[in-house]
């Protein structure tokens, strides 16, 4: 089934479409994560891996490819770097010896507890700035445009 929530005018007098808006805010958190952990040297990529990573232990390349929604080359050049900085380890997956399983070291789960930390405190602003109605409705802009109909 299309959603046309992106085909939809935003509501008179905001400016831009839900979409931009959308794009603008997701920007916005991106430079923040990394200005707040600058520190770790994090991209915008290294830190939703590291976020995944920490939120369900081990994944296949192929479960963060899906996740995350990144081109292949560009996961692999994420897990390349993050896997030079000793933050994750890919090792054969025994359950299906075609695909690898990114795991977390003991200093990646230290650097993904900064980012799901960070990620946390803006989440928290945005919230309180929000209110409860904003939050409900952006959850289901957030549904409408992912075509979750949840």
């Amino acid at each position: 089934m299309r959603s046309t929530v992106a085909a939809m005018p935003a509501p008179r007098g905001t400016g831009a479409s839900l979409v931009i808006e959308l794009q603008r805010a997701a920007h916005a958190v991106g430079v923040r994560v990394e200005a707040e952990l600058r520190d770790l040297g994090v991209s915008q990529g290294e830190a939703h891996v590291l976020a995944l990573l920490a939120e369900g232990g081990e994944h296949t390349v192929g479960e963060l490819q899906r996740g995350l929604r990144h081109r292949p080359s560009t996961l692999t050049g994420i897990l390349d770097r993050l896997e030079n900085r000793a933050w994750i380890t890919r090792t054969l997956n025994d359950a299906d010896r075609r695909s690898l399983l990114v795991t977390l070291t003991r200093q990646g789960r230290r650097a993904a507890g900064r980012v799901t930390a960070a990620l946390r405190r803006i989440e928290e602003e945005a919230i309180q700035a929000a209110g409860a109605a904003g939050v409900r409705g952006f959850g289901a802009v957030a549904r409408a445009l992912s075509g979750d109909p949840g």
